[in-house]
């Protein structure tokens, strides 16, 4: 009867770990561009989708934006970076990353940001916003002086927006 107990345990936690998925979610109000996102398993930038598993090390920003020369990862533009897991001890976070130095991706202000947690229990509706170069408190603008929005949930996606 243990051993019964035992695998319907491991069963039941295989199943719950299969279970992960997050949605990201993007909007463009921007005249240009497409959102974009790429993370650590999918090199490939990516348009808004459901990931099951971890998300590791994301990053979203506007591909071809007119008059600014967005690279892959956001590099010479604005980007809000993100990872989103369900994994002890379930800690998601994102912030926007403006980090000028070309060390770190020349990251510039080039159109405005914001992101808000979707679902995740505690995390479901904690957001930030970036609506200016001047007017962007929590952005790291070089790698050791940015607060990211941090939270414990499971399952919780997040919902991108530029412009």
């Amino acid at each position: 009867m243990v051993a019964l107990s035992i695998s319907t345990v491991l069963v039941a936690l295989v199943g719950y770990a299969l279970a992960e998925s997050h949605q990201v979610i993007m909007t463009n109000n921007c005249p240009s561009g497409n959102p974009v996102f790429l993370d650590e398993e999918n090199g490939n930038p990516q348009g808004p989708t459901t990931i099951s598993g971890q998300l590791l090390g994301g990053i979203a920003w506007l591909n071809g934006f007119a008059g600014a020369n967005c690279e892959s990862s956001g590099v010479n533009c604005g980007a809000v970076e993100f990872t989103l897991r369900n994994d002890a001890p379930n800690q998601n976070a994102a912030d926007f990353t403006l980090e000028a130095q070309s060390a770190n991706g020349n990251h510039q202000f080039t159109y405005p940001m914001s992101f808000t947690y979707v679902g995740g229990g505690a995390c479901s509706g904690l957001s930030d916003n970036c609506p200016s170069a001047s007017d962007c408190p929590h952005a790291f603008t070089d790698p050791t002086n940015g607060t990211p929005i941090q939270c414990v949930g499971e399952n919780a996606g997040i919902h991108i927006t530029f412009c």
